[in-house]
C-alpha cells in the first residue's frame, strides 16, 4: 500500500529523521498558524504531483488560503484533493536521494542514493551530459546499514564530504524503517541540506507491503529443505530466508503471516509447517511489532506444535519482540520445560540475522545455541 505524504513522513519522525514544521488540513477554511512562506501541497497518490498543480508555494497567509481553496477544488491527475499539507517552506543549500527497495534479481534490498535530489531524479536513469545516474548499492541483511557501508556508499556517488557523519544517521534511520515496518519502498526526495548543516526530508514515498496490513493473510510456499518456518512480516521475511540460506540453512519452506492475526490461524499454519517428515529445526522469525500480540500469536503456535506427532526434538529457535513480548516467552519456557521441547528464545537484543545462524548451528549440531544467553 502507497501511503500519503503525510504518512509517509509521520513515519519518518517516529524514526527520528526530521521533516518541516506542517499541518495536516482537512477543509479549505481551516485556520493556519504556521509562518509564511509555506508550501501547501495535495495529498494525493498520483505521480507527477508537482507538474500537475498539486503544489502551491505561499508568501502570505492569503496566498495559503487561496492555494487551499484552490486546490480543494481540484483533481490532480485524476484524483480529487481531500487532504492538504501545509508545511513552512525551506530554502535548501543542496537537494539529495535516497531510498531503499527490493531488487528482484538479487532477491535483497538496494540502497539508491543521488547528490542531485529533488525533480531531477526522475530524469537521471535518462541522465544528460555531465549528469550522473543515481548510485545503487546492494544491502546484505547480516551486515544491515552499518556505518562503514554507508559512507563508501556516499563517497562512491560523489557526495560533498562534509555532513557524512549526518547522512549516516539518517540513512540508518531510513533502514530501520524499511526493515520494520516492511516497506517495499522506503524514500526520501529531496532530502534538504539547509543553510544551517540540517538534513530535512522534503518529500516521503513509502510503500508497505500489503500482506503486512491484511491480518489473517499468510502465503505457503514448498522449498524442500528441513528447517520449517514461520514468519512475520513480507519484505522482511524475504530477507530472513537469505539470510538462512547464507549460513547453510535449508528452508522447508516460505511461509508468513501478517497483521495481528489469531491464535487459531497460527495454530493452523504452524500444524501445516511441521507436519512434515525430516525436519531437523523450527524458526519462528520475526522483527519489533507494533500491533502484532505476540502472546496470542505464539498462543496459537504452541497449540499447533503440541498437535505433532511424534513429539518434536528438533530445536525450536524464536525470535519475536513487540506488545506482551514478557507473557508469552514466559509462557514458551513454562511449556518447553513441561513438553521437553529444545527451545531458544531471544528478542530485540539479536538480529533477526544472528538468529538464522543460531538456527543453523541448532539444527545441524554445529554449535549449541543454548550457549549463548537468551532473554530473561
Amino acid at each position: 500500500m502507497k501511503l500519503n505524504e503525510f504518512e509517509g513522513k509521520r513515519l519518518f519522525r517516529k524514526y527520528g529523521i526530521p521533516t518541516p514544521k506542517g499541518v495536516l488540513v482537512t477543509r479549505p477554511n481551516q485556520r493556519i498558524t504556521l509562518k509564511p512562506p509555506l508550501a501547501v501541497k495535495a495529498q494525493v497518490l498520483s505521480g507527477e504531483r508537482y507538474k500537475g498543480g498539486g503544489v502551491i508555494f505561499a508568501g502570505s497567509i492569503n496566498g495559503t488560503s487561496a492555494g487551499l481553496k484552490k486546490l480543494f477544488n481540484s483533481k490532480i491527475n485524476g484524483e480529487r484533493v481531500e487532504k492538504v499539507l501545509v508545511e513552512e517552506r525551506i530554502s535548501p543549500l543542496k537537494e539529495y536521494y535516497f531510498g531503499f527497495s527490493y531488487d528482484t534479481e538479487s532477491r535483497g534490498p538496494v540502497l539508491t542514493l543521488s547528490p542531485k535530489g529533488g525533480s531531477q531524479i526522475g530524469t537521471l536513469s535518462r541522465s544528460a551530459a555531465g549528469q550522473a545516474k543515481p548510485t545503487i548499492v546492494p544491502f546484505d541483511i547480516t551486515l544491515g546499514a552499518e556505518p562503514f557501508i554507508i559512507r563508501e556508499a556516499l563517497s562512491y556517488a560523489k557526495f560533498p564530504s562534509e555532513g557524512f557523519n549526518a547522512l549516516v544517521k539518517i540513512v540508518q534511520k531510513l533502514w530501520k524503517l524499511f526493515i520494520d515496518e516492511y516497506a517495499l519502498v522506503a524514500e526520501i526526495n529531496p532530502l534538504f541540506k539547509t543553510r544551517d548543516g540540517e538534513f530535512i526530508a522534503g518529500d516521503a514515498k513509502i510503500i508497505l507491503d500489503d500482506e503486512k496490513l491484511n491480518p489473517g493473510e499468510r502465503r505457503f510456499i514448498e522449498m524442500g529443505g528441513d528447517i520449517a518456518i514461520l514468519a512475520s512480516g513480507g519484505g522482511a521475511s524475504l530477507l530472513n530466508i537469505d539470510a538462512l540460506l547464507r549460513f547453510g540453512g535449508r528452508p522447508a519452506n516460505y511461509t508468513e503471516y501478517s497483521g495481528n492475526p489469531p491464535a487459531e490461524l497460527v495454530k493452523n499454519l504452524t500444524k501445516r509447517v511441521l507436519d512434515r517428515r525430516g525436519v531437523k529445526g523450527c524458526w519462528v522469525i520475526g522483527g519489533t511489532a507494533n500491533f502484532t500480540d505476540i502472546y496470542e500469536t505464539m498462543r496459537g503456535f504452541l497449540e499447533g506444535l503440541k498437535e505433532i506427532k511424534p513429539k518434536p526434538k528438533y530445536p525450536i529457535v524464536i525470535r519475536r519482540d513487540g506488545p506482551r513480548q514478557e507473557e508469552a516467552f514466559l509462557m514458551l519456557r513454562e511449556i518447553a520445560r513441561k513438553e521437553g521441547y529444545d527451545s531458544h528464545l531471544f528478542g530485540s537484543e539479536v538480529s533477526m540475522a544472528e538468529s538464522a545462524r543460531i538456527m543453523v548451528r541448532a539444527a545441524y549440531r554445529k554449535k549449541e545455541a543454548g550457549n549463548r544467553k537468551q532473554k530473561k
